[in-house]
């Protein structure tokens, strides 16, 4: 996604499109294995950029379908850059490379589960973790 297009988005959801913001945006871009919070706050905090504004940023940017996150083997969440729309991420335990994964037809499960528990169901993540080919080879 071009800056330009990024700036639009954040300018039709009434938020100025700050350097800061471009900032957050490009270390995830650059960084395709993504990262925490804490570890984009130790990045930017030579740039002068706060914790605060990383989570907004980092907020505003998930809200709007461009990043994503996963587990780390920690616990913690990564965040990685995606496009926007309804996929799941494939996670390698052992490299942490992600993949997202466009296909997902879960609509008889959601379906099943709603009917089993008399919920409303509006949505669902999922998230798969394996081995990538690559790291499946060095075994």
């Amino acid at each position: 996604m071009s800056t330009e297009e990024l700036k639009a988005l954040f300018n039709q959801s009434g938020q100025r499109f700050t350097a800061q913001r471009e900032a957050v945006w490009q270390l995830f871009v650059e960084h395709p294995r993504g990262l925490t919070i804490a570890q984009a706050t130790t990045v930017l905090a030579e740039r002068k950029i706060s914790q605060t504004t990383i989570y907004r940023t980092v907020k505003n940017l998930q809200d709007m379908g461009y990043l994503r996150w996963v587990h780390n083997p920690e616990g913690e969440h990564r965040y990685l850059a995606t496009r926007p729309g309804h996929t799941h991420m494939l996670v390698c335990r052992q490299c942490d490379r992600a993949v997202e994964c466009s296909d997902c037809d879960l609509s008889v499960l959601e379906q099943l589960i709603a009917r089993k528990t008399d919920f409303t169901v509006e949505g669902h993540y999922l998230e798969f973790y394996g081995l990538c080919p690559n790291c499946r080879k060095t075994l």
